[in-house]
């Protein structure tokens, strides 16, 4: 028997990241353990890879004994977590006899209680992949939104590259171009390497 439970003040971080989850994958296997919550998985079409860790000094309180494996509708989670109000505190708990997770929202003498049906976990798991990146950026998460809404106005790709001075994406469409730059020491651009300048279309 597993023991797994884990307590949020604030919603809208865990929320956005389960978010940008569902965006990629309809479902997951989450391996979890007394340091961490950890999902590797491929989206349908095996074009996307979600390699997503998420340790447990993010959460307010965090109690795992074993190391459970919970297999979930990415979305359907999202929409019980959707209806986490913003002065709600959250308890999530795995309850492994009954083959559910229990999503209580705590307010001052209120409390509601949701229970998501958990699925049964897959045999196989996905394998790591041996990936050497000669470029990396990271930039905030903001910043990269603005760029990819200023790009989907005159194209359904982006083009992605990275310099050792520069982060570049652009877009060209029939309707006109995009582009967006970010400097090396722009307070956005977070972090830039580059053995090489290379870029991608996506």
């Amino acid at each position: 028997m597993h023991l797994f439970e884990v307590d949020i003040s604030d919603i809208e971080p865990f929320r956005n990241l389960v978010k940008a989850i569902a965006a990629i994958i309809e479902e997951g296997c989450f391996n979890i353990d007394g340091e961490k919550i950890k999902l590797l998985a491929m989206d349908p079409s095996h074009v996307a890879m979600v390699d997503f860790e998420l340790p447990k000094e993010f959460f307010d309180s965090y109690i795992c004994e074993g190391e459970p494996r919970l297999f979930i509708n990415i979305g359907e989670f999202l929409k019980f977590l959707d209806r986490v109000e913003r002065d709600e505190r959250v308890k999530i708990r795995l309850d492994e006899d009954r083959a559910c997770l229990m999503i209580q929202c705590i307010r001052l003498g209120y409390t509601r209680m949701f229970e998501m049906t958990i699925l049964e976990p897959l045999d196989e798991e996905v394998p790591q992949p041996k990936i050497f990146f000669k470029s990396s950026a990271r930039i905030l998460t903001q910043s990269l939104r603005r760029a990819i809404r200023d790009a989907d106005l005159v194209s359904e790709h982006v083009k992605i590259e990275v310099t050792r001075e520069m982060l570049k994406m652009s877009a060209v469409g029939d309707m006109g171009s995009a582009f967006s730059e970010w400097e090396m020491g722009a307070d956005e651009l977070l972090e830039l390497k580059a053995e090489e300048e290379s870029g991608a279309n996506f």
